[in-house]
This record gives structure tokens, sequence and C-alpha cells, in this order.
């Protein structure tokens, strides 16, 4: 089996991918795909796109919304079934799991509120939830959640037999 991993992947990030690939027999070749970070290029049909934790999915879904947003939109315009797969260890195991989710943003806001710092706190996790539940009904796309060490294998199950 032959995958394709995005070129704008850091190397340095995916160890544990890289050597569950190599155990299994499984080629990577790096080359820039059009949405996502996974796919398999004699399919193309489906993406899995790569979150190291929830702080960068919160990142994308508030932060980068736009960026984000498009590429959704891109992957359902161009018939790709994207997966947006978050890495974690803080046993997020759904969307519905994020309401137990402790943002990192939010206790800098705390700390900042003590200081007398006053800034926009973040967004909540039901919003966030929500967010996603929003895109995932208009672009098709899924978000599902997984521990670090078994991504590699989740990646390679979604490629070829979905969820």
């Amino acid at each position: 089996m032959i995958i394709q991993e995005d070129t704008r992947q850091k190397k340095t990030h995916h160890l544990n991918k890289e050597q569950w690939f190599e155990r299994h027999g499984i080629k990577v070749v790096h080359s820039k795909c059009i949405v996502g970070d996974y796919i398999i290029p004699s399919d193309g049909s489906v993406s899995v796109d790569t979150k190291k934790d929830v702080s960068e999915l919160y990142q994308n879904l508030v932060q980068s919304h736009n960026r984000f947003v498009a590429e959704c939109n891109l992957a359902d315009e161009l018939g790709i079934k994207l997966y947006i797969l978050v890495e974690n260890e803080d046993g997020i195991e759904s969307l519905d799991d994020l309401i137990n989710w402790k943002n990192p943003q939010y206790i800098q806001w705390l700390r900042k509120q003590k200081q007398g710092i006053k800034c926009k706190p973040p967004v909540q996790n039901v919003s966030l939830i929500k967010m996603a539940r929003t895109i995932e009904k208009k672009y098709g796309c899924t978000f599902l959640f997984c521990h670090p060490y078994e991504s590699a294998e989740k990646i390679v199950e979604l490629l070829t037999k979905g969820e």
C-alpha cells in the first residue's frame, strides 16, 4: 500500500506514525495534498487531516476558521470525504466529550483576569462543539478522535474502509 503524506506535515512530529507505517509495509510518499494530510494517491476519494491535539483543533475552528472552512468546502466540492482526526491524550473520543476539555486558553484568560488584564474570553466548549457539528453538516466532513499511538492505524482504516 502507498499513502501520500502532505509535504507541509512537520517531519519530526509524526515519528510514531512513520514507524507504524514502516512496520506494516506501508510506503509513504511526500507530496502536496489538495486537502488534508494523508490520501491514497491511486484513489483520492478520502483524505485524513490530522490535528496533534485538541488545542490545534480549537485554533483551526476559532482562530483560523476561514482557512479551515475553505479546506472543508474544497474537499466537499471535489467529492473528497474529509476526516479530521484529532490526536489527544485527554481522553476525548467524540465531539460530545469536548464539553469536558480543559482549554489551556481559558486558564490563561483566568490568570489575566486575576491580574486585571481585560481581554476577550476564549470560545466556550459548547460553542466549539456547535461549530464542528455545523461544519460536519454543511461540508460532509467528520471529526474523529484517538490517542496519538492509534493514529497511524486509524488513518489507514479511514483511507481504506471509512468509519
